[in-house]
């Protein structure tokens, strides 16, 4: 039995590795030995719960946090180079929400 999080995972491989060749989902079930009916199932009931959101402005900073932030942000800036920076956030919910 595949758990959810085995399948997020699988599907997380899948987005990575098969996605970016053009190798269709189906084919990538079959490869892994995993049954594609209970994938589909697993990403059509999970899928409903993802909702979007959209941040409309940021919360308002009090004189006293913005300088301790920009202090921050300066030495942040002198010590980092060009190279883009790349963050990846997973949170997960006791009632089994999932986001990342």
């Amino acid at each position: 039995m595949y758990s959810s999080e085995d399948l997020e995972s699988f599907y997380f491989q899948y987005q990575t590795e098969a996605f970016p060749h053009g190798e269709s989902l189906q084919s990538f079930c079959v490869k892994n030995k995993v049954p594609y009916n209970i994938f589909q199932k697993w990403f059509k009931d999970t899928r409903k719960k993802v909702v979007s959101v959209q941040i409309d402005g940021a919360p308002e900073i009090s004189h006293s946090e913005k300088n301790k932030s920009s202090a921050q942000l300066q030495s942040v800036s002198k010590s980092s180079n060009d190279t883009p920076v790349r963050i990846w956030i997973d949170i997960r919910i006791s009632n089994g929400l999932h986001l990342f």
